[in-house]
């Protein structure tokens, strides 16, 4: 069965997140386009995609080689994910308007029916609606300066898959969503605050959770 653009492009995006494609690792577009079953055509799209989000570099005549990244960088992307995140949600909690919440409502909706549905875009359509209930805190704490930065931090793609390795995960994660628009829709900025705090630190703690368990390609070899 052939795959859309979008789907290469998480199915890749998840393997160079959860570490199963090593910095410096050449993504080959034969063996990758037999694996997919798919054409070179929805490939190279991907890999464009991917190169705008810093994930991969692609070197003329040479190929496509997934960019060096560490886990100090995102212990630290995280570590400042946590901070801003965490005051935006409180800030919203005293800020939002009625649109605001029911805004939050109905991503949570959204997301409830990617989950019952599981269409074949799945994990791509997942990440769009979680970057936006993300986004939309950040609206509602009505700081341009605080959206400025959240949005620098949204630049390190990597950082904001959505990649859960079970069901039951996925639940979870929205379940702290809808914790989360109820403590700002109650006006409470401290729980907003704590939950938020929490939701991003166990988003992390999965993700290296499911790095450890990835099966690792070797990287490139020196040249």
């Amino acid at each position: 069965m052939r795959k859309c653009p979008v789907d290469v492009y998480s199915i890749l995006r998840k393997r160079i997140v959860l570490g199963e494609f090593q910095p410096g690792h050449q993504l080959k577009e034969l063996p990758l386009a037999q694996e997919l079953g798919i054409s070179r055509s929805p490939l190279r799209a991907a890999f464009r995609r991917l190169s705008d989000d810093g994930l991969v570099f692609i070197e003329p005549n040479r190929g496509v080689f997934v960019s060096d990244w560490t886990e100090s960088d995102d212990d630290d992307t995280f570590d400042l994910r946590m901070l801003i995140e965490a005051h935006a949600a409180k800030l919203a909690a005293q800020r939002r308007q009625p649109e605001h919440i029911s805004q939050m409502h109905a991503i949570n909706d959204a997301m409830e029916s990617l989950i019952s549905r599981r269409p074949a875009d799945f994990l791509a359509q997942m990440e769009i609606e979680n970057r936006e209930f993300h986004t939309l805190i950040a609206r509602a704490a009505a700081s341009p300066r605080l959206t400025a930065i959240m949005n620098g931090l949204f630049q390190a793609q990597r950082l904001t898959g959505f990649f859960y390795a079970t069901d039951e995960q996925i639940h979870g994660s929205l379940a702290d969503h809808k914790r989360i628009t109820q403590a700002i829709e109650c006006k409470d900025g401290h729980l907003a605050h704590a939950l938020m705090e929490d939701h991003i630190r166990n988003a992390w703690d999965r993700l290296k959770t499911q790095r450890r368990r990835a099966p690792m390609a070797p990287s490139r070899p020196a040249v």
